[in-house]
């Protein structure tokens, strides 16, 4: 999907997003995420891709979940043909623009599905997951971390969950919830973390705490 560099940035949101597909539907229509696509986000989705390069074999299923409009497909999972991608999300607009993003070639190995993250199930037919990435997607809820054990029986036995969350500006912001829930998982005894990188654009003044484990 092009994005525009000449385009004047969107009002920011004014209300919480949570679970109301209505809401995102909202969001994505109004290109407020098409940033994702973007070089700013570049290389988050970089050190995605080379930890996908180093642990998901080739043949491997991907599951995305809160996949948006597949920013993680078209960064790091279309140069690998022989991958199958599995994305899900709550809204509709975001996936009607992923499968115009990803082309018809390509969705022989693609599947976008509409739910959520509290209630996605695979499919029948799915084989289980190399990877599960979550990459900013937990900072909206606070049942986000019961979501990793939800999700741990889909992973094959050496599969990997990816887990991304953006670093909490503000002292007063409910995304320190979810953050200091995810380093308490990771220092307990339940997962093996293979590797994390703390990623920050001086430019932007973002920055993010990424995580891969098993």
């Amino acid at each position: 999907m092009a994005v525009d560099p000449g385009r004047p940035p969107s009002p920011r949101r004014r209300r919480p997003l949570g679970a109301d597909p209505t809401a995102w539907d909202e969001e994505y229509r109004a290109g407020r995420l098409s940033r994702l696509h973007g070089l700013a986000e570049a290389p988050r989705y970089g050190i995605i891709a080379a930890w996908l390069r180093h642990l998901v074999p080739d043949g491997g299923t991907i599951l995305d979940a809160g996949c948006g409009e597949a920013a993680l497909f078209a960064h790091g999972v279309r140069e690998r043909p022989s991958l199958s991608y599995v994305g899900f999300d709550l809204s509709m607009v975001a996936l009607e623009t992923a499968a115009e993003m990803i082309g018809s070639a390509d969705m022989t190995r693609v599947s976008l599905r509409r739910a959520g993250l509290a209630d996605y199930e695979p499919a029948p037919e799915d084989p289980l997951y190399d990877a599960v990435v979550l990459t900013e997607v937990l900072s909206y809820s606070a049942e986000s971390m019961t979501w990793l054990d939800r999700y741990r029986p889909w992973l094959t036995s050496g599969g990997v969950m990816i887990v991304t969350l953006q670093v909490p500006r503000r002292p007063d912001s409910g995304a320190h919830g979810p953050f200091n829930a995810l380093r308490a998982v990771l220092d307990g005894p339940a997962w093996t973390l293979l590797d994390s990188a703390m990623l920050t654009n001086p430019r932007t003044s973002n920055a993010w705490s990424m995580h891969v484990f098993r």
